[in-house]
């Protein structure tokens, strides 16, 4: 089931990516950091960066974009993946994905 959400330039759904995402978020995430044994799906994922969009799946209707690193391990300071919590998608989309929107079109202008 996908999220009930238009998802605008440079964010696109996860598709079959969805579990690959997560899987490299767990081998990055370390004990002390916000998503240390959180259980999270990939919703989506940014074109132009490793952001990825999670949805916290322990009885929150929190959402976290991740910037992840892509190193395969886990991470030595816990401030990595840096990681923005929102309340909601519409929060999530408010004030980040239309601000990422906004400066993916007027940079490709």
């Amino acid at each position: 089931m996908s999220e009930a959400i238009e998802f605008l330039p440079p964010w696109n759904a996860t598709g079959q990516f969805a579990d690959n995402l997560v899987k490299e978020l767990e081998r990055e995430v370390t004990e002390g950091h916000k998503l240390w044994r959180v259980q999270v799906k990939a919703i989506a994922q940014r074109t132009d960066s490793d952001d990825v969009l999670f949805k916290i799946e322990n009885g929150s209707n929190g959402y976290a974009v991740v910037h992840l690193t892509w190193s395969g391990e886990p991470e030595e300071d816990t401030k990595w993946p840096d990681t923005r919590i929102f309340d909601s998608l519409e929060a999530w989309a408010t004030e980040c994905m239309m601000v990422d929107h906004e400066e993916f079109v007027g940079s490709n202008e």
